[in-house]
């Protein structure tokens, strides 16, 4: 939390670190709106705070963002230079140091069709980046089999599931190798299209993918895939939120090249995801043998179930 309240507005800060204590850093998300109180989501549930008060209701007697706190912070947050972060603000977020990610909301500027960034933001979604190693272990006998090969997984999962946080640390072990399951490791590359795997910020990851793992942050998926194919020769691809038709065809590529695959998809099981065609069409080609089914919880990456696609069975069930 402390790379984060350096950067916020004095007021802003002021409110959130008389109340630290209380959620013993579970907080991940930080909302500021102008007009409304500051407001957190946390593992102990939602509240608006106030300089000494909290509740799970709104107050209206709370303090309430002001247009100056958010202007401040967005410059605190952009190192004085919002134009250095251009590129992202046109995909309506930026990247800050410790890999957390701040969504923005506000008046929308267009050229064209073509969304060119906020003339004035009103509200920032600061979401916590936290690693939580070894989340992936006790599933990664169901993804790695015999003879070095990685079963191709789709992991599915509602927002906030934990997806992300969960193919990081996959990506991890299958880069180093486990001797448990006498894994000698990979050369993974992850394609990061927005830099959310890897939380790079000024070009370093933020976030450990593994010793072996080559990162394209910032890199569309069909560029990705062939780039990485082609001169990177990995041995597993690792990306996030499939759903296109350019998916279906460069997944289809990645095996035909003999590369394993994982990658995720928002939905609450394999009959959500399968609404949307085109990953209905690789579930029913046996593109991927496991599907991971996570959890809705405030707590990331809990499994709900792993199951063999083409057997079309339950091979791990953590319902309870």
């Amino acid at each position: 939390m402390n790379s984060v309240l350096k950067l916020l507005n004095m007021n802003v800060r002021n409110i959130l670190i008389n109340h630290l204590k209380f959620f013993d850093n579970k907080i991940y998300e930080i909302r500021l709106r102008i007009n409304n109180p500051v407001f957190v989501k946390s593992v102990y549930g939602d509240y608006f705070l106030n300089i000494k008060d909290m509740s799970k209701n709104y107050n209206d007697d709370y303090y309430k963002i002001r247009k100056k706190d958010v202007d401040e912070t967005v410059t605190s947050l952009t190192l004085n230079s919002i134009h250095a972060f251009e590129k992202e603000i046109k995909n309506g977020y930026i990247t800050i140091e410790g890999g957390h990610r701040v969504g923005i909301g506000g008046d929308c500027i267009y050229d064209g069709d073509n969304f060119k960034g906020f003339k004035n933001i009103t509200s920032l979604n600061i979401r916590i980046a936290k690693e939580f190693k070894d989340c992936s272990l006790k599933y990664l006998k169901d993804i790695i089999g015999l003879n070095q090969k990685v079963y191709n997984t789709l992991i599915i999962g509602p927002p906030m599931s934990g997806k992300t946080t969960l193919i990081r640390d996959i990506s991890a072990h299958i880069s180093d190798g486990m001797d448990k399951l006498n894994f000698k490791g990979s050369d993974v590359t992850v394609i990061d299209e927005r830099g959310e795997i890897s939380a790079v910020y000024n070009g370093v990851p933020q976030m450990y993918l593994g010793r072996r793992t080559d990162i394209l942050a910032y890199c569309m998926k069909k560029e990705g895939f062939f780039m990485s194919i082609r001169s990177l020769s990995p041995g597993v691809i690792i990306c996030d939120e499939l759903g296109s038709k350019e998916d279906f065809e460069i997944i289809q590529y990645a095996l035909k090249s003999g590369v394993y695959v994982i990658a995720t998809a928002h939905g609450y099981d394999l009959n959500d995801v399968r609404k949307n065609i085109y990953l209905k069409n690789m579930i029913e080609s046996n593109f991927f043998e496991r599907a991971i089914i996570l959890k809705s919880s405030k707590t990331p990456s809990l499994v709900k179930e792993i199951i063999d696609i083409p057997r079309n069975k339950v091979i791990c069930d953590d319902a309870s």
